[in-house]
């Protein structure tokens, strides 16, 4: 009898990991439709355990069935195909899309005016752990950081690295949306923008390389749809697509990245990889997971940078723990145009003008979204003087 109950519970959770599977077909903003999005490797997992249950308790209980086995078999396999479709462009196995700076322009040292180390770190507003983090960054060495969920104690904790970095953008809030930009290049002209609610900033920068050329930089952090409060993913959608279209414009080189509370592999992400044909240097080098960096085996790619053809990549690495729950992720770029023709952006599908319509018009209907998606506003600021 305890044997069957076994079976049962078994078969059942490999059907509910089918059935919430499939959920991903639809186009639903809803946390719990879009949540199914970030546990592919996860649900993968414990499909083969749950598989391994069924065999260990039928061969033990001595009630073989092929039905029982070949039922969970399927479902099993099911859900390896249909989840590794998606992971498969994140692991070793599948192509670069953003290639690698040739071996013999790659920097023997921190002097070749062409690159730029950027770190992106979520440091987590509860953090108390200034001084690791400003190690951390330190060690590193980047020329520019992003610090996400700042608030005005986040402002005085990294306050040691200012000397270092002596142009700054500074948006300090204790709603777990504040962001800053530290920068030890140039900052030629800066601006906090608000596009779809009006307290969630992107900071929008133009900055100068050593060697003289000049860069879109872009710093994001939409609001994830978490369940009882703030249920829809229509506003992160919204701003990823609204950026995507906007850089897609842009002749300049960019960067863009942040925490974008959404996995590297979810349809939005592959819709704004499209529209604005950036390049994600993950793809064919693995996940480099950023969240939850207090659970292992829990951890989704939500810290990304994404990039134009004008740069290759020389180094993207995963940063150590930094008491946060995000771990910070360095990324080195080598400004490259002439390397443009070798890397290999998404190309844009015929349906994803109407498939980006449809994510901004839903923010424009949506009553939580009161930003600039539909007035079309941003926030001038002043260059400050350094601290």
């Amino acid at each position: 009898m305890f044997s069957r109950i076994i079976l049962i519970a078994a078969l059942a959770g490999l059907a509910f990991l089918s059935a919430g599977s499939l959920l991903n077909l639809s186009s639903s903003a809803h946390w719990f439709v879009r949540g199914w999005d970030f546990p592919r490797v996860q649900i993968v997992a414990v499909a083969y355990l749950l598989f391994g249950v069924v065999l260990i308790v039928q061969y033990f209980s001595q009630t073989w069935s092929r039905w029982i086995s070949g039922v969970a078999l399927g479902m099993t396999l099911f859900l390896s195909v249909w989840h590794g479709y998606r992971i498969y462009p994140y692991t070793v196995l599948a192509a670069t899309q953003a290639k690698a700076t040739e071996t013999a322009l790659l920097p023997i040292d921190a002097g070749d005016p062409n690159v730029v180390r950027i770190v992106f770190s979520n440091v987590k507003m509860e953090n108390q752990e200034f001084e690791r983090w400003t190690r951390a960054i330190q060690d590193a060495a980047p020329d520019l950081v992003v610090a996400l969920e700042v608030n005005q104690d986040w402002m005085r904790g990294m306050a040691p690295l200012f000397e270092t970095f002596q142009h700054r953008v500074e948006v300090p809030q204790d709603n777990w949306y504040g962001m800053t930009l530290l920068s030890s290049l140039p900052i030629e002209s800066q601006e906090v923008r608000y596009l779809v609610q009006e307290d969630i900033p992107s900071i929008d920068t133009i900055i100068r390389l050593e060697n003289g050329e000049a860069f879109r930089f872009v710093a994001v952090h939409p609001r994830p749809p978490v369940p009882i409060r703030d249920t829809s993913a229509t506003a992160r959608d919204a701003e990823l697509i609204l950026w995507g279209r906007e850089l897609d414009d842009e002749r300049r080189p960019v960067v863009i990245g942040g925490d974008l509370n959404d996995v590297a592999w979810s349809r939005t992400t592959r819709l704004f990889l499209r529209t604005s044909q950036l390049l994600d240097p993950r793809r064919g080098r693995g996940m480099y997971n950023s969240f939850d960096a207090t659970r292992p085996y829990l951890r989704f790619p939500l810290d990304h940078v994404f990039f134009s053809t004008h740069f290759t990549l020389n180094r993207l690495e995963r940063l150590p723990d930094v008491g946060s729950d995000h771990f910070p992720i360095l990324v080195e770029l080598r400004l490259a145009p002439s390397a443009s023709q070798r890397h290999d952006p998404l190309q844009q599908q015929a349906g994803d003008k109407r498939k980006a319509n449809r994510r901004i018009e839903r923010a424009e209907e949506s009553e939580n979204t009161q930003g600039s998606a539909v007035d079309d506003q941003g926030e001038e600021i002043e260059q400050e003087d350094p601290i």
